[in-house]
């Protein structure tokens, strides 16, 4: 049985969702707040899977309680439940410790979805939420990738760091001793951001560089 806490300040909310969720055979609603003063009241002894979490509250805010709900009952899994789309907001609840947003408009099967796959260790994002991450990630990889100036040789280097060359065989490639190869190397690693060669060329791949 999953336990279900949930925390809006609108009865009318928290009502519909109690009656959404009890309805499904393994899901159960224990606690119902409608202030975040209440909740913080109480917060040690909810022994809650999935926490239902308004974004703007009348007495407090979404991030404050997550936040506290992650010190004070770090497994329990946080869906927001809001009515913004907004994109900064998303990515601030999720710094927060959040696994799952969903806008007011979903349907009570995407909601049910949301809290078993959140429930599993999953994250579970609204469709709209989803692709607009998706869109935003992309961009800030273009963006990145524009910024991002490699020298001829540092390009040459990279490729074939992409095809698995060992350092001894780029050396010999381009006619560069070890020393340099490895200088170059350094180099691309500090401008990529990558810890070694697997996670060079896996960024260079993402922002387009391969």
């Amino acid at each position: 049985m999953i336990k279900i806490v949930i925390l809006d300040d609108h009865p009318i909310v928290t009502n519909g969702l109690e009656n959404a969720l009890n309805s499904a055979n393994d899901i159960q609603v224990t606690h119902s707040f409608n202030s975040v003063e209440k909740f913080m009241q109480n917060i040690r002894q909810l022994n809650a899977d999935i926490l239902i979490l308004d974004m703007h509250l009348n007495d407090g805010n979404g991030y404050d309680v997550a936040v506290a709900m992650q010190k004070a009952n770090p497994k329990t899994g946080i869906v927001v439940f809001s009515s913004s789309d907004n994109l900064y907001l998303v990515k601030k609840m999720q710094q927060a410790g959040c696994k799952g947003y969903l806008l007011k408009n979903v349907t009570n099967s995407t909601l049910i979805k949301a809290i078993e796959s959140v429930h599993q260790g999953n994250r579970y994002f609204s469709p709209e939420i989803e692709r607009a991450l998706m869109d935003d990630m992309f961009a800030s990889k273009k963006e990145k990738s524009k910024k991002l100036t490699l020298t001829r040789r540092e390009q040459e280097i990279l490729q074939l760091i992409a095809k698995e060359y060992t350092t001894q065989e780029i050396a010999n490639e381009i006619f560069l001793s070890v020393s340099a190869i490895e200088f170059h190397r350094t180099n691309l690693l500090q401008k990529l951001g990558a810890k070694n060669s697997v996670g060079l060329v896996k960024i260079a791949i993402e922002i387009g560089l391969i």
